[in-house]
């Protein structure tokens, strides 16, 4: 793998999202929200997969036990089946406000899906505090775990999973967490990392075996590398402005999948960034955390 970011599926998403490595099969998942696809990469034969999606899946997890994912819509949770279509949305949480829609979301190390959603409106600048964060346990059931919310991004917990991390993206601010790995809650809160005014804003992350913290800046062109103390440890420089999330995945878990978007780019930008809205590789040269899948 070059020792830059290299294009390896030109999607064209509009919202490329949620990179999620599936180790057991070895290919890489991601959605398109607004496109409302699910995509699967194998690195190993180059094919990429399609499933049109029933709703808009902000994030999704693979599941444990069964075929399939949970999901974060725009109203709520759902169980979907990509091979069927059959379709479960067994949470309607966020329908309360018509103008939210689930957002991020990523499995902590028991197995419990974690997913925030986002005040979605055309200017970001206008967006309000009334989205939130849920937890979804293995027997379906979801709490609501903070309020106050614009827009919920960049889920991960650290090697150890006494360390969650969480941004609340408008705030350029990566928060950490003190978490319990046994009750499944989150204490503590304390800022991790700031993004600078002008550097783009946090969005989605990943972890590293060393505890560091990997985070995509969409509008920023790249992703940042901080050492679990939070200093930044390296900046991984991309062609196109929107970067929105990353994950580890490949045979040895250092391959580093980077996802991209369209969205808000104008007609000379896309001219500019031939590859925007599609998937990059990185060779990290450290291995990632692997996922949990939901437990449910």
């Amino acid at each position: 793998m070059p020792e830059v970011p290299v294009c390896v599926v030109d999607a064209q998403n509009i919202l490329g999202e949620c990179p999620v490595w599936d180790v057991r099969q070895q290919v890489l998942y991601w959605v398109d929200i607004t496109g409302k696809i699910l995509h699967r990469f194998s690195p190993r034969t180059g094919e990429v997969k399609k499933w049109e999606l029933p709703f808009e899946f902000g994030s999704f997890a693979l599941r444990e036990n069964e075929r399939g994912v949970v999901a974060g819509t725009r109203d709520g949770f759902c169980l979907f089946d990509p091979e069927t279509g059959a379709h479960d949305l067994f949470d309607q949480s966020e329908s309360i406000h018509p103008g939210n829609r689930m957002n991020d979301g990523k499995c902590d190390p028991r197995g419990r899906f974690w997913c925030g959603s986002i005040h979605e409106v055309s200017d970001p600048s206008q967006r309000q505090p009334i989205a939130s964060v849920y937890r979804v346990d293995p027997d379906r059931s979801v709490a609501k775990m903070c309020t106050g919310i614009k827009t919920s991004n960049g889920f991960a917990w650290s090697p150890d999973g006494n360390t969650m991390y969480f941004t609340d993206t408008p705030t350029l601010k990566i928060l950490a967490f003190d978490y319990d790995l046994e009750s499944g809650s989150n204490s503590n809160p304390r800022v991790f990392a700031t993004v600078p005014a002008g550097h783009g804003r946090p969005d989605g992350a990943a972890v590293d075996v060393e505890g560091c913290l990997w985070s995509a800046h969409f509008a920023g062109y790249k992703v940042t590398r901080y050492s679990p103390k939070g200093e930044i440890l390296s900046v991984v420089d991309l062609p196109v402005a929107n970067v929105t999330s990353c994950a580890f995945g490949g045979a040895d878990m250092t391959t580093l999948y980077i996802t991209t978007a369209t969205e808000d780019l104008t007609e000379e930008e896309l001219e500019q960034q031939p590859f925007a809205g599609g998937v990059f590789a990185f060779e990290a040269g450290v291995q990632g955390v692997p996922v949990e899948r939901f437990a449910g």
